[in-house]
């Protein structure tokens, strides 16, 4: 039987996955592999930790596939977007992976603001700590002898491909995550390389989405056991690849894709321009399509903070997570007051505001981990109604969100989020969606299916659908919770206040 596995390298963690023919998951094998957070913004990576589990975890979908009687057809890789890793003519890195969360280029962002209409008009994203562009700046200006060294600066997947390949490439759905792609014509622009002081024999060749973009070397099929020539599929970026595996086909619908961070997707067959630039715009995974995202840059790293939280100096966490869900879900929809301003690194869509940051409103001797739990979730929701509230002003009118990452566990969650956005929720049994859709782009590309709804189809066939419902006694609570928390931010983003809490 033929199959596929796909690789998915996220923000917290690595998985690879084993699928058959089908579409259908056959071993998952994960490994914890966190970013270093410092307390002045920089995050950062050993990129080596994801070289010594990469081929580890292939080594084991190896023998599970081979022990299945699996034909292996490929490996489909997706990955987190906009990290930046320098590295050498040899591929060795030459400085850790400046993450994407990083905010030690919020003053040049400040400094290059001027640009912005122009970077936007282009990329359909603003300047932003966020993207590639800045931490490439970076480099060149705080570290020469590094950027003297440098032969190419890459992201994840690039990084993750070329141990694989030994080829420098990227797709097109990455490199819309740079502020250095052109969306009118998918290529890198001039104008902002020149902007940016990046020349482009520094960046990876570009590729199609869902192309192959090399076949595996014999050292790395000798550790792993794969055959070497193995064709290797960049997939695309991992919201791409979630979209694409949650079956976002239309602007009827959107994604609310939870994890580190969070995201609002819907779906365009062009390019779509904010004029107050609040969303970014970008190459979807599937090929001559966009998807339109909205950002919430800490959502699930929020919650898991908690938890580390209550766990005390040990780090050992005192209350199971079931527990703590379980106290959130008999507090009153408001927590009773309490309110979250969920910016821990920042604030994403529609400020960009790197220098924004979290609050805790309301906290009093009687509050409640339970409350602080609920907070949380309806704070999260809350700001991703702001981003949804976008994607429909652009790209019509959303009859139902799909939804999928860490955070979609939560049926209380869901339950707040289909509250908040006024819509039904709807969640697939398999929680894997960006792994899902790294099989769709590999499978129509290695013509184990015929197109990408059929791929979606099949993929989904056996998966149960959990649907929640808007309950609208809840919605009076939830937008008046909306407007204070707009409330917050925009009281503590006038200067005087800003540097007087510095």
């Amino acid at each position: 039987m033929k199959g596929i596995v796909t690789l998915d390298i996220g923000t917290t963690s690595l998985r690879g996955i084993v699928y058959d023919a089908a579409g259908q998951a056959l071993t998952m094998d994960q490994r914890q592999n966190l970013p270093t957070f410092f307390g002045d913004g920089r995050v950062e990576q050993d990129p080596l930790s994801w070289q010594r589990l990469l081929l580890s975890i292939l080594a084991n979908c190896h023998a599970v596939a081979h022990s299945k009687g699996i034909d292996v057809q490929c490996i489909s890789v997706t990955a987190q977007r906009s990290s930046v890793i320098a590295v050498d003519r040899a591929g060795t890195p030459l400085h850790p992976a400046i993450m994407w969360q990083d905010t030690r280029c919020a003053e040049l962002a400040h400094q290059m603001a001027n640009s912005n209409a122009l970077v936007y008009g282009k990329t359909g994203l603003k300047i932003s700590p966020v993207f590639s562009a800045l931490k490439m700046t970076w480099l060149r200006r705080n570290c020469p002898d590094i950027w003297q060294k440098t032969f190419k600066l890459i992201g994840v997947q690039d990084w993750v491909i070329w141990l694989l390949t030994g080829r420098f490439v990227t797709d097109q759905s990455l490199g819309s995550r740079t502020n250095l792609l052109n969306l009118a014509t998918r290529t890198w622009d001039a104008e902002l390389l020149n902007l940016f002081e990046v020349p482009q024999h520094l960046l990876c060749d570009l590729i199609d989405p869902g192309a192959i973009a090399g076949s595996l070397t014999t050292p790395c099929a000798s550790v792993t056991g794969l055959p070497a020539g193995l064709p290797v599929v960049s997939a695309g970026g991992d919201q791409q690849c979630a979209a694409l595996g949650l079956g976002l086909f239309s602007s009827a619908q959107a994604v609310s894709n939870t994890g580190t961070g969070s995201y609002i997707i819907g779906h365009s067959n062009a390019p779509v321009s904010d004029a107050a630039m609040r969303v970014s715009c970008n190459v979807s995974a599937i090929p001559g399509a966009y998807i339109v995202e909205a950002a919430v840059l800490t959502s699930g790293a929020i919650y898991r903070w908690f938890t580390e939280l209550l766990g005390g100096a040990s780090g050992d966490a005192t209350v199971p997570l079931e527990a703590l869900n379980h106290e959130a879900s008999l507090v009153a929809p408001g927590a009773n007051g309490l309110l979250l301003v969920p910016h821990f690194q920042g604030c994403g869509s529609p400020y960009w505001d790197p220098d924004a940051k979290g609050i805790f409103y309301n906290l009093s001797l009687s509050t409640t981990r339970g409350e602080m739990a609920r907070a949380i979730f309806e704070g999260i929701a809350i700001e991703l109604k702001e981003s949804l509230a976008l994607v429909e002003a652009l790209c019509g009118a959303v009859g139902s969100v799909s939804v999928s990452g860490g955070m979609s566990k939560s049926a209380l969650f869901n339950q707040i989020q289909s509250d908040v956005f006024e819509r039904p929720l709807r969640r697939l049994s398999s929680d894997e969606a960006s792994s899902r859709g790294a099989w769709i782009a590999a499978a129509v590309s290695t013509g184990m299916a015929s197109g990408y709804a059929h791929a979606f189809k099949q993929s989904t066939s056996s998966d149960a659908t959990l649907v929640f419902t808007p309950d609208p006694s809840k919605h009076p609570v939830y937008q008046r919770q909306r407007q204070r928390a707009r409330a917050i931010y925009q009281a503590m983003a006038q200067p005087e206040i800003r540097e007087l809490f510095k």
